[in-house]
């Protein structure tokens, strides 16, 4: 890639695919193009910008705060154990969005 654009994989999961045309079973698999410097939260700013009902699912009532609604991942961490919001990502990365469960 030119400009040291790479691809950062992000992954849905469940009933989280609906957001991206998919049918909420199973998991759909998406590339987007990231800089040097991009963080976690610039990738997922840019793919939701593509996709209306992720961006209303993701961040809270259009704000860069994230909702409560999906919970996000880097490389199988949770946000907050080795990655925020503001990590910077690298090539091979990939960010995970999973539906909260929620039981009682």
């Amino acid at each position: 890639m030119s400009d040291g654009v790479f691809k950062v994989s992000v992954e849905l999961m469940a009933w989280a695919t609906t957001f991206v045309g998919g049918d909420g079973s199973d998991r759909k698999h998406l590339e987007v193009d990231a800089f040097p410097g991009d963080t976690v939260r610039a990738v997922l700013k840019r793919l939701s910008a593509r996709h209306p009902a992720l961006d209303k699912a993701l961040w809270h009532e259009g704000t860069d705060a994230l909702s409560e609604h999906l919970e996000v991942a880097v490389n199988d961490a949770l946000l907050g154990i080795h990655h925020t919001l503001e990590s910077e990502v690298k090539a091979g990365d990939t960010i995970l969005l999973m539906g909260q469960y929620m039981g009682g």
